[in-house]
């Protein structure tokens, strides 16, 4: 699976891992990262929220169940004001 984020068309930043096969098998699929993530072989380190608030959307990168791959495109349109709504 691969998680991109970009900006305007353009991408900013992204990692991909693996994930269990048997969880994907059983149609529970949850994934939790903490917001600061390291990028093996690298030595960089890509924080997530960051990433959030200059992207205007997120690209979610998978092989389907017939093997092709495919990408669902997660607007984050309003992300930064529904996130500052909540501070004042």
């Amino acid at each position: 699976m691969t998680i991109r984020f970009q900006k305007r068309g353009h991408y900013k930043a992204g990692f991909s891992y693996q994930l269990n096969p048997k969880i994907v098998e059983e149609g529970y699929l949850a994934i939790v990262l903490s917001n600061i993530v390291d990028i093996p072989k690298s030595h960089c380190t890509l924080n997530i929220f960051e990433a959030h608030i200059k992207s205007d959307t997120v690209v979610f990168g998978y092989t389907a169940t017939d093997g092709t791959q495919k990408d669902f495109k997660f607007p984050l349109a309003g992300f930064n004001e529904k996130y500052l709504e909540q501070f004042i």
